[in-house]
């Protein structure tokens, strides 16, 4: 299990030494944000399932998340 982790981790932080001296050699920092925030939600995502924890469906959350925006515009 450890061993899981430890390569998720090194994985993510291979993925992130790639792509971000890349963004900010271009000054591209609303770029760099949006990277680190899918980075996270992918990193959390995948250690969830790497310790068998269950996560709700993802149509839930997306449900849960546009409900708001369906009352706005009285559909």
């Amino acid at each position: 299990m450890a061993f899981k982790i430890l390569g998720l981790t090194l994985l993510f932080i291979f993925f992130s030494m790639l792509e971000v001296p890349r963004l900010l050699r271009e000054k591209r920092l609303k770029e760099v944000v949006v990277f680190f925030i899918f980075l996270i939600a992918g990193y959390v995502f995948n250690l969830l399932y790497v310790l068998n924890i269950q996560i709700i469906p993802a149509n839930r959350i997306i449900s849960f998340l546009l409900k708001p925006i369906e009352k706005f515009w009285g559909q």
